[in-house]
C-alpha cells in the first residue's frame, strides 16, 4: 500500500479517480466522506452512464464499502475531523466545498500529510497550484495545501505553455465549449451565484464564467492579465474542448505551429497532449486520459508583423482531470 487516500466529496472526480487508484500503484482510498448512504455510494460507482459498470465486486457493510474484498470506511460529515482523516495520508477534496485556509489547515491539524484540492484556489488558500506534466517538479515538503487546477486549465495551459516558449504570447482569449455538470439545475431554477446556470443544462447552451484562469495565472504568471475568457456549457453529458485565439511573435505558419505541438506530444508533454489528425467531435474523446487532445485539422493563422493564430483541443472533462489527479496523489 502507498499514500492511503481519503476522498471527501464522492461525485464525479470523486468516483473516477477511486476507478483510476484501483488500478494504479502508489495510493489506495481507504475512506470516503460523502453526504449520501454507504449503499447510494456504492450502486454509482458500480453503475455510471459515462464510465459504464465498474470491473470489480461491490457490496455494503453499515458504513463500509467492501471493493474486490478491500474494506473502505465511508462518513458523512459536512466538515473533516479526527475521526474521519484518521490513518489517511492524503485527503482529496472533491467536494467543491469548506475551501477556506482555515478549515484546510484546520485538517492538517489532524494528522494528514497532505492536502488536495481539485479546484482552482486563490493564492494564500493553496501553497501551490499543481498540474501534472506542466510545474509539478516544483512540488517541495512545504506544499501541504496544494491545488490540483481544474479539468479546462489543464488542457490549455500545457499547449499555451509550449507555444510561449517558442513564439512569445502577446495576448490571447481562450473559450471552453463544456459539457453541463451538476453545479447546474436539470430543469429551470434558482441559482445562487448564475442565473444562466440555473437554466435547463440539458435544453440550453449557457454562457458562463470559467475558474481556470485562476489556475492558469498560478502556472503562468507572467501571462496574468494577458489571456482573458469564458466557458459555454453545453447540452452534453461528457467532453468538452478549448478555443484559444492567440497573438504570437515570430510569424509562425499554422503548418509551424502543428509541427510544434506534435513534437510536444512526443516529447516534453507525451501523455499529457495528444496529436490528432482526424476529424474529432466531443463523443469521440470520452475516456480518453490525456489532459489535451489537440485537433490539427482546426488550426488556422494570419500572420501580418505578429501571427493571430486559432487553435482547438479536447478533453474528457472527468476522466483526462482525474488521471492526472491520481497521478499527482500517487507521486
Amino acid at each position: 500500500m502507498g499514500n492511503r487516500i481519503l476522498v471527501n466529496g464522492f461525485g464525479r472526480v470523486g468516483r473516477a479517480l477511486f476507478r483510476i487508484l484501483e488500478t494504479a500503484k502508489g495510493a489506495d482510498v481507504v475512506a470516503i466522506n460523502d453526504p449520501l448512504p454507504a449503499e447510494q455510494l456504492a450502486y454509482l460507482l458500480k453503475y455510471d452512464t459515462v464510465m459504464g459498470r465498474f470491473d470489480g465486486e461491490i457490496s455494503v457493510d453499515r458504513d463500509t464499502l467492501l471493493v474486490a474484498g478491500r474494506r473502505i470506511r465511508v462518513t458523512h460529515n459536512g466538515l473533516l475531523h479526527k475521526r474521519e482523516v484518521e490513518g489517511c495520508d492524503i485527503v482529496v477534496n472533491s467536494s467543491g466545498r469548506n475551501n477556506t485556509r482555515e478549515n484546510l489547515e484546520a485538517i492538517l491539524e489532524h494528522g494528514v500529510r497532505r492536502i488536495v484540492v481539485s479546484k482552482p484556489l486563490a493564492r494564500g488558500v493553496c501553497d501551490r497550484t499543481l498540474m501534472v506534466g506542466v510545474n509539478d517538479g516544483a512540488l517541495t515538503d512545504d506544499d501541504r495545501i496544494v491545488s490540483a487546477g481544474s479539468c479546462t486549465a489543464h488542457c490549455y495551459t500545457p499547449i499555451l505553455k509550449s507555444l510561449h516558449e517558442e513564439w512569445p504570447v502577446v495576448r490571447g482569449y481562450m473559450m471552453t465549449v463544456h459539457a453541463y455538470t451538476s453545479g447546474q439545475n436539470i430543469v429551470d431554477g434558482g441559482h445562487a451565484g448564475d442565473p444562466r446556470r440555473g437554466r435547463a443544462g440539458a435544453s440550453n447552451i449557457v454562457p458562463t464564467t470559467t475558474e481556470s484562469l485562476t489556475a492558469f495565472e498560478q502556472i503562468m504568471p507572467e501571462l496574468a492579465g494577458r489571456i482573458t475568457g469564458m466557458a459555454q456549457r453545453v447540452p452534453v453529458v461528457n467532453g468538452s474542448n478549448v478555443e484559444l485565439v492567440l497573438e504570437l511573435r515570430g510569424r509562425p505558419t499554422a503548418e509551424d505551429v502543428n509541427a510544434h505541438v506534435a513534437a510536444a506530444a512526443k516529447g516534453a508533454y507525451q501523455g499529457i497532449i495528444e496529436y490528432s489528425t482526424d476529424p474529432l467531435v466531443s463523443s469521440d474523446i470520452v475516456g480518453n486520459p490525456h489532459s489535451a487532445v489537440f485537433d490539427s485539422l482546426l488550426t488556422h493563422a494570419d500572420t501580418a508583423e505578429t501571427t493571430m493564430v486559432r487553435l482547438v483541443a479536447w478533453y474528457d472533462n472527468e476522466w483526462g482531470y482525474s488521471n492526472r489527479l491520481a497521478e499527482l496523489v500517487s507521486r
